[in-house]
């Protein structure tokens, strides 16, 4: 499927408009910006000895604690998350009327719940029956929110292929399954690799709730390390924050330099997504109409 977003290209007074407003937030950036610094510098915020502790390797050491203990929640996460959504979608794909709607349910019910509730839920719910313990109640809350919207993601990369590769396997004698296991998802999987790469961007941030159930993690270590003396809250979640931002900026990167090689190297399709998770489903709702209305035209010709 081929979907695109038309825009309409701006006139001279739109652009003008454009670099108007882009001029008057760059100034009130650099105002905000001021303002921000000198109050930080009023209440000694920027003093020396608040930051000198993030100079010294034993600091890191710690924080580094935490760090390690985000990477591998998140990557043991992220196992039981590709495998719950890819069942999940091959689920909401069916052509068996109750397993689509389970899978359908699941979905709607695990994406949206919040965060935090699942990891309550799992954590002093699921322990009444099995001792699950801290980091594994956090990667069992982890799985059924992110599995349910990774589920979304693989069923548009799968029903995102062309046409003419279902016709093609119908057209040698493949039933469903065979067509799917053999045909479509080896070109959906490659496809679906970074987005892949991009939802464990969006687990390893989602390991920091993990702090409300005393797991050990990054911001829950920065939290500690913030009230040695002398207490430097600001400075840590600053230096917390910054480290996010690098390992999360290189998943992104990562993911990125992954699309356009494979879309260079396979001729894949890109697709557009604007607005979210929902211009997501819309598109994956929009290619099952269409792959059920060349299904039936197959079937009569």
């Amino acid at each position: 499927m081929a979907s695109s977003i038309l825009t309409e290209e701006l006139g001279p007074r739109g652009r003008r408009r454009v670099a108007i407003a882009t001029a008057a937030s760059l100034v009130l950036l650099a105002v905000f910006a001021w303002f921000a610094i000198r109050q930080l510098a009023d209440q000694g915020q920027l003093d020396w000895e608040l930051w000198q502790p993030f100079i010294e390797a034993r600091s890191w050491t710690f924080l580094l604690e935490g760090l390690v203990g985000t990477i591998q929640a998140a990557a043991t996460a992220m196992v039981f998350v590709v495998a719950f959504g890819f069942l999940v979608a091959l689920g909401r794909l069916s052509r068996t009327a109750p397993v689509r709607w389970l899978s359908g349910t699941y979905v709607e019910v695990f994406r949206s719940i919040p965060l935090l509730l699942l990891i309550f839920a799992v954590f002093f719910g699921v322990q009444n029956f099995v001792d699950l313990g801290i980091f594994w109640s956090l990667v069992v809350a982890l799985t059924l929110y992110n599995s349910a919207v990774l589920a979304e993601i693989f069923r548009a990369g799968i029903l995102s292929l062309e046409h003419g590769q279902t016709e093609a396997a119908q057209a040698i004698g493949l039933t469903y399954w065979p067509m799917m296991r053999i045909v479509i998802l080896p070109q959906a999987v490659r496809r679906m690799i970074p987005a892949i790469v991009a939802q464990l961007a969006t687990v390893t941030k989602d390991v920091s709730l993990g702090f409300v159930i005393s797991f050990t993690e990054f911001v829950r270590k920065g939290q500690s390390f913030a009230q040695n003396e002398p207490r430097n809250n600001l400075q840590s979640y600053f230096m917390i924050g910054l480290v996010y931002f690098v390992l999360i900026w290189m998943l992104s990167r990562l993911a990125r330099r992954l699309e356009v090689r494979q879309r260079k190297r396979y001729g894949a399709g890109k697709m557009v997504i604007g607005g979210g998770l929902e211009d997501l489903e819309a598109l994956a709702n929009e290619a099952e109409m269409d792959a059920r209305v060349a299904s039936l035209s197959l079937s009569r010709a």
